[in-house]
């Protein structure tokens, strides 16, 4: 079934497992390796990963684990033993496709790791062994102490990574949400070690990896091949003391993240009580020019009725009429600043209204 679905795509050679796994290798050069765990041989597929891992050939071929076992003892067997990722069965067929598909991008990114590693292979770990390990974490808390963004303090902690010749993924806790980097070459089963970390102990290592803990943040640490005790124990602890640099930063950017939450509350409180006092505002404005229209009009039907009794003649009370329709063009052009400042409260209020 295997075959069937990716052959098209991809050259495939298949074993049983029952037949020596490095001179298969040899043979083929692949740069994938689909491995059951359960092969009815005195033997698992753990076994030869294992084996696969400890030949240098082929110390970097990807592993991915298909396997009707799925609790989370057998993935973490499965990472420990050297496997790169982990599907269950049934396979979906889709999910193996974009499984390579970041196997691919994996492997691009290790060769581009590879090269800058070779070309400070002769001082990465001779620098790890003397006083500049102290100066590359001074280095770090520095120029990490303007970042708020957290793409950006994952680049800054790979970078670092990189230069002691490893590589790395990052799970960062901020303000109660997850975020897990690098996002486009992650596995899953990655995903599921970070995860994990969330309740693990501080230092957690599986094989050639090891899991860096704290509420803030997860750091998975992977291939670190150092056989002296020492070394790896100095690099253990520099790796820790990273750790807490970027907790602090963490700490940093959640309260940022604190303010800026205030600040829009206040704002959004603000909006609403200034959107509140101009609708009573305009509404007061309304009433009011309704009574001064109602109170003119009024007057002017009192004036008109009065007139007819005070004996005036035509002249006086032409000058009399006049004066009340003289009154009303200057209420008219009061009314008119109504509509005036009834305009500026609605632009106020449509500027309120984009504000953050």
């Amino acid at each position: 079934m295997l075959e069937k679905a990716l052959n098209k795509q991809y050259d495939i050679v298949s074993s049983d497992g029952s037949e020596p796994i490095i001179p298969l290798l040899e043979c083929h050069q692949p740069d994938v390796v689909l491995m059951d765990i359960m092969l009815g041989q005195s033997y698992s597929g753990y076994d030869l990963t294992k084996e696969i891992r400890a030949t240098p050939t082929f110390e970097e071929c990807e592993v991915i684990f298909i396997s009707a076992l799925t609790s989370s003892e057998d993935k973490l067997a499965a990472y420990g033993s050297g496997g790169d990722d982990y599907i269950a069965k049934p396979v979906d067929f889709k999910e193996l496709k974009e499984k390579l598909k970041r196997v691919k991008l994996r492997i691009e990114e290790r060769n581009s790791l590879k090269e800058q590693y070779e070309m400070a292979s002769t001082t990465a770990f001779t620098s790890m062994q003397q006083a500049s390990e102290l100066g590359e974490l001074v280095t770090f808390f520095t120029e990490n102490l303007p970042v708020t963004d957290i793409s950006q303090l994952f680049n800054n902690i790979k970078r670092f990574f990189s230069n002691s010749g490893v590589n790395c993924c990052v799970e960062f806790r901020v303000a109660g949400e997850f975020y897990q980097f690098p996002e486009q070459s992650l596995t899953n089963l990655e995903r599921e070690i970070l995860e994990l970390g969330r309740s693990a102990k501080r230092i957690v290592p599986f094989g050639a990896n090891i899991l860096f803990n704290s509420p803030q943040c997860s750091m998975l640490v992977k291939g670190l091949r150092i056989n002296d005790e020492d070394v790896i124990g100095r690099v253990r602890d520099n790796f820790a003391i990273l750790l807490t640099i970027v907790d602090s930063r963490i700490d940093f950017i959640e309260g940022q993240i604190e303010k800026g939450n205030i600040r829009k509350k206040a704002l959004n409180n603000l909006k609403t009580q200034l959107l509140d006092d101009f609708g009573t505002i305009k509404n007061l404005c309304e009433s009011q020019d309704k009574k001064i229209v109602k109170l003119v009009n009024d007057l002017s039907e009192a004036i008109q009725l009065k007139i007819i009794t005070l004996g005036l003649d035509e002249e006086q009370e032409s000058e009399l009429m006049c004066l009340v329709d003289e009154t009303k063009d200057v209420v008219e052009e009061t009314l008119g600043l109504s509509f005036v400042i009834e305009d500026k409260l609605f632009n106020i209020t449509e500027r309120l209204k984009t504000v953050e």
